[in-house]
């Protein structure tokens, strides 16, 4: 059998059961809960089908791939509180996610790249069952919404984006329905004690998995208290208590990031990416296409039903979105400074649409009489909803591209590299100056002294000075002037060094920042004289790398 062909039969068969279920429930059996149980279920079954055997992440380890997967890999290798560059530094990236799922790898001795997919495959299992129980605890009894609350956050503009990065989306829908309900008790003054605390502890588990959102939060609550008649101090009171509890909650992560800043300073790039189509303005509800439906149901959900306190709510997030973006305009514009000015409308704006549907989408149905045009209606709205999952046909295209480049092993350079690296009994121990090769990290736990990516690097390493460093150390006059200037590195010691062999030289690859168009690739060159057998002993060498420890 042809690779990839059994699973994608598996997807079709998912695709056609989740249909008859789907109409069977509304016919004879209608518990809201099977159905988003099954949705659940099949979604993550199907992505475990996708991924079987997978031996490198969705796009091939490719672009931010890199970070989330050495992240995973220091995780899984005991090492919960570094950074997934830097072992001397604490995360400077959201760690919840890695530490969950880094530690079921570590628990269970799976790789980074298993323990990835495993991580995709609870999140696509957990999200919509989560929301649905949430609502049966509050007291939510609609079938329509209690359905279609969970089952439109599926319907995304881009499963690659979601199988990427799980825990942005995991967030995204998961503050939105949070901030739904929060509000919704604020506004009718019925936020208790225990609620109180409820609320602050799983916003803290929000921020501790993407805290970016909750930058976005900020300006939707100033928006939103223009939106509703309630006491200024009171408003402002209840969501301040919640923020302290989500600040004592996250402390985990932000003490000791907050302590390596005073310690150490800060020189931040992570926010600087920026290309230009991060300008185009965001309409997805004029996209031809089923998310570009739903969103557009959405917009005039939010304007139809916006005497709602939910649709308020969902109103303030997405202006907030789009408030966010003008404030990124206006750095650009004066100071160069753009600030991922379209970060918010992938997950946080297709969520708040999404659930700006659902609430439209359960008014119509309850104006609709007549049982038969319901039924079709259902019927319809079940293909066409069912097409857009991660087992539907509308993908399959995209399934069988990735199905092929996952399973795709490891260049035989890389193998031997891994393998050479692994027989380093004190690897964690020593900090390693490197070509370039952050694929290892997947594979590997690596203390770099500089990252590879300036978007990548911790802002407290001083990613700038390091760089310079490297480059000044390529003038050396020869190998004892080399091995000196090695022993001076700034903010950090370096152990070894790990060389892609080139004709000459050996190479160290940089991706520095290039505003406004992304990035571009900078190499640093020391010559084969500066490695010296007096200063270095060889590790390890092999057709492609050599690697070398300083001599005390």
């Amino acid at each position: 059998m042809p690779a990839g062909l059994w699973q994608l039969a598996v997807l079709q068969l998912l695709f056609y059961l989740f249909i008859a279920a789907g109409a069977g429930l509304y016919l004879f059996f209608r518990k809201p809960i099977i159905f988003v149980g099954l949705l659940a279920l099949f979604s993550s079954l199907a992505f475990s089908v996708i991924s079987f055997k997978a031996v490198v992440p969705w796009w091939g380890l490719t672009g931010d791939e890199v970070f989330i997967f050495a992240f995973l890999q220091k995780v899984i290798a005991g090492n919960f509180f570094a950074d997934f560059f830097y072992s001397a530094l604490p995360p400077f990236y959201p760690p919840l996610y890695f530490w969950v799922v880094g530690g079921v790898g570590n628990l269970f001795g799976l790789t980074a790249v298993q323990s990835g997919n495993l991580g995709v495959a609870l999140m696509l299992l957990a999200t919509p069952l989560i929301i649905y129980f949430w609502q049966v605890i509050r007291g939510e009894q609609n079938h329509s919404l209690l359905v279609l609350l969970p089952a439109l956050m599926y319907v995304v503009s881009s499963w690659s984006a979601v199988i990427v990065k799980p825990y942005e989306f995991f967030s995204a829908v998961l503050l939105v329905v949070w901030t739904i309900f929060l509000a919704q008790d604020i506004y009718y003054k019925r936020l208790g004690f225990k609620s109180l605390i409820f609320y602050g502890g799983f916003g803290g588990l929000l921020f501790l998995t993407f805290y970016f959102w909750f930058l976005v939060l900020l300006i939707a609550l100033a928006i939103l208290k223009l939106m509703i008649e309630t006491d200024f101090l009171y408003y402002f009171k209840k969501w301040f208590l919640v923020g302290v509890i989500i600040a004592v909650t996250s402390l985990p992560f932000t003490l000791p990031l907050a302590m390596s800043y005073v310690r150490f300073g800060a020189e931040n790039w992570q926010a600087a990416w920026f290309i230009e189509e991060y300008l185009d303005l965001y309409l997805p509800f004029f996209d031809f296409s089923i998310f570009g439906a739903v969103a557009l149901v959405g917009l005039i959900s939010l304007f139809l039903l916006r005497q709602k306190i939910e649709i308020k709510v969902l109103g303030s997030i997405l202006l907030a979105c789009y408030t966010w973006q003008a404030i990124s305009l206006y750095t650009i514009y004066f100071w160069d400074a753009p600030f991922l000015p379209a970060k918010p409308f992938l997950f946080l704006g297709g969520a708040t649409l999404s659930a700006a549907a659902a609430f439209g989408l359960t008014e119509l149905i309850a104006k609709v009489k007549n049982n038969r045009l319901k039924f079709g209606l259902v019927s319809l709205s079940l293909v066409l909803f069912s097409s857009q999952l991660i087992f539907g046909p509308m993908i399959s295209s995209e399934i069988k591209y990735h199905l092929n480049l996952t399973r795709n092993p490891l260049r035989e350079e890389f193998m031997n590299l891994k393998g050479n690296l692994e027989k380093i009994s004190d690897l964690d121990n020593l900090t390693v100056l490197s070509s370039g090769v952050p694929e290892m990290s997947a594979f590997v736990p690596l203390d770099y002294y500089v990252s590879h990516n300036i978007h990548f690097s911790h802002p407290a390493a001083h990613f700038s000075d390091r760089f310079y460093f490297v480059r000044n150390l390529s003038e050396a006059s020869d190998a004892k002037d080399f091995f000196e200037r090695l022993k001076t590195s700034p903010w950090s010691k370096i152990d070894a060094l790990l060389l892609l062999k080139g004709p000459g030289y050996y190479p160290i690859n940089f991706y520095l920042d290039n505003y406004p168009l992304g990035g571009t690739e900078v190499e640093v060159r020391f010559p084969h004289r500066l490695i010296d057998e007096r200063y270095f002993v060889t590790v390890f060498e092999d057709k492609q790398f050599v690697f070398l420890r300083l001599k005390d």
